[in-house]
């Protein structure tokens, strides 16, 4: 189904938490095979890496941090992350097919699940299976294997250290790619061993979104109760408002108070569907979310970053 909507809206309804990590599984699972700067060096990086889906079983799993092993080289100081952004979502390039022009790599749009404008810790160095350095969501993400490979992208603006991190021979389940000033823009068959902290998610609207902004878009979902009313909800960035009224009343959002607003109110139809329209200047960077009218509390989807 189609109908057209605008992105930038007044508000219609009221729509409107280096925690230490649980028990995890260590991706892609091989060895230690050496260490590497990329992408924890001093200078910017925009760093990507996909792990084959076959790795991760059947079912959904709800990725709530990533952590890595740092050499002991700092062991003991501060380290300070400028400008630290992770994302998550998928990807049609399998392991070793990566490109050194990143958004190539992006199937559909990449959900935000940490902003950190200054990211502190303290080097704990242990040996290639300690993994110490966490990077703790504030939006875990629901990985669906069935919908294809999972990429991760690390960027950062600077670090106060270069921190080494334990790597393996990824493939045939995992390789990278960055671009860097330091390190150029390539790709090879390495891949940073990383310590995936999961849970089983419930499997909810799936969101995506295409186009440009500002300009037209088309947003898409799947997994949607069927014939139910849905609702398009928009805000400057993400979080967890808590909705305090209305059919939605206590549910969680993955978005912030900032500018929250509903653009739209829509019917699911059989469960998948799309609209188009246009973004005006004022929604790009911002972020939209589905919210569905199912129930109590009432079913979200991912949260997607508008580019």
């Amino acid at each position: 189904m189609k109908r057209n909507l605008t992105i930038v809206a007044t508000l219609a309804a009221a729509l409107a938490a280096g925690a230490s990590l649980a028990l995890g599984q260590v991706y892609p699972n091989r060895p230690h095979g050496g260490w590497n700067g990329i992408p924890f060096w001093t200078e910017p990086c925009s760093y990507q890496q996909v792990f084959a889906a076959a790795q991760f079983g059947s079912e959904p799993i709800l990725v709530r941090s990533l952590s890595f092993a740092p050499d002991s080289f700092y062991h003991g100081e501060d380290y300070i992350i400028t400008g630290l952004v992770v994302r998550l979502g998928y990807t049609d390039k399998a392991p070793g097919g990566l490109s050194s022009n990143l958004p190539s790599n992006v199937r559909g749009s990449l959900t935000e699940v940490l902003n950190a404008p200054s990211f502190h810790g303290i080097v704990d160095a242990g040996g290639p299976d300690h993994f110490s350095m966490t990077l703790q969501f504030t939006s875990p993400f629901c990985y669906e294997p069935a919908n294809g490979n999972l990429l991760v992208q690390i960027d950062l603006a600077s670090n106060l250290l270069g921190i080494a991190i334990s790597t393996t021979a990824g493939l045939p389940d995992s390789s990278r790619a960055w671009n860097s000033p330091i390190f150029g823009n390539s790709t090879d068959p390495i891949a940073a061993r990383m310590m995936f902290e999961t849970t089983a998610c419930r499997v909810g609207p799936t969101l995506q979104l295409t186009g440009s902004c500002p300009g037209a878009m088309t947003i898409s979902w799947s997994n949607a109760t069927p014939r139910s009313q849905m609702g398009i909800a928009f805000a400057r960035a993400t979080g967890a408002y808590r909705v305090p009224g209305g059919p939605c009343a206590g549910t969680e959002l993955g978005l912030g108070s900032s500018q929250l607003q509903l653009v739209n109110v829509i019917n699911s139809g059989g469960g998948s569907g799309s609209v188009n329209g246009n973004a005006g200047p004022g929604a790009c960077g911002g972020y939209v979310q589905l919210v569905v009218v199912d129930g109590s509390p009432c079913t979200t989807s991912n949260v997607v970053q508008i580019p």
